[in-house]
């Protein structure tokens, strides 16, 4: 497998972290692609091995063992688990199942919104909107309260939704560490200590994708 990837990306993560945790981390070659700061505000020039795989644009995508494209983290990290005899990244059934999934929805939620504020900051500052970026504070204050108030579903056996939350805890430090996420939040501040320091967190921490005149 192939996976075009960025080490700042929290989606690559998303996928690393299964990859690792799922043991298929050997079997999958990094692939890295460089963006320049305009990606947030404008259409950039691709890699055209990347935008091949995914027309979208977006990081990660996968190519499989098999020539299919994959885009999408969550459907990437589903593909991954089709590849162990046992799947075990998601509640089997129940009331469980349900609980997990709304809270891998609203932990992606946040990652959206952290990237959306990030692809803002990053236009020429008269360009920027604070009322956009106060927008997706807002947006991400509001998940992580959830987040908070709900922790204890995010322990037990591994899931896809404590991976995604403990990804977007570690994506607000990398981000926006002035943001001061703990003080409310108490609980999921806790929680996340213990959870990155799994070895897979640990061997995934994020860092700046370099820019394509930085690749050279």
């Amino acid at each position: 497998m192939k996976l075009f990837w960025t080490p700042a990306s929290p989606f690559v993560r998303k996928v690393m972290v299964v990859a690792i945790e799922l043991g298929l981390d050997r079997r999958i070659e990094i692939y890295p692609t460089y963006w320049p700061h305009e990606w947030g505000s404008r259409t950039i020039a691709f890699d055209p091995a990347f935008i091949s795989a995914n027309p979208v644009g977006r990081i990660p995508a996968l190519m499989t063992e098999e020539g299919v494209a994959l885009v999408e983290s969550d459907l990437i990290c589903e593909y991954l688990q089709t590849q162990v005899s046992t799947p075990t990244l998601h509640p089997p059934v129940g009331a469980s199942r349900w609980q997990s999934m709304r809270l891998l929805g609203i932990a992606d939620g946040s990652l959206e919104a952290m990237i959306a504020r990030r692809a803002e900051l990053l236009r020429e500052p008269v360009e920027q909107s604070s009322g956009f970026i106060a927008k997706q504070r807002d947006r991400i204050g509001r998940c992580f309260d959830c987040l908070e108030q709900e922790c204890d579903a995010l322990e037990g056996g591994l899931t896809l939704a404590q991976i995604t939350a403990g990804i977007a805890c570690g994506y607000m430090d990398f981000r926006y560490p002035s943001d001061q996420w703990r003080i409310a939040r108490p609980r999921l501040g806790d929680w996340y200590k213990r959870f990155a320091e799994r070895d897979s967190m640990k061997r995934t921490a994020p860092s700046e994708t370099p820019q394509r005149s930085e690749a050279c």
